[in-house]
């Protein structure tokens, strides 16, 4: 079985970090319970942090 990946980048920047859909989830989680702001995009989150920085995590495209 094909595992899901995510990549996570700082949005607009660079190629980010490869991360396994558990990771990627205890992101979302962490995102939710400290209140940082998730918004769903085609094929993932952007999570924008307290700094006003803004994570974007996506589904890879196989």
């Amino acid at each position: 079985m094909q595992r899901q990946r995510y990549r996570v980048t700082l949005e607009g920047g660079g190629r980010g970090r490869l991360v396994s859909e558990e990771a990627c989830y205890r992101l979302l989680r962490t995102a939710r319970v400290c209140g940082w702001e998730r918004t769903p995009v085609p094929r993932g989150y952007v999570v924008t942090l307290p700094a006003g920085d803004r994570l974007a995590v996506l589904r890879e495209v196989r």
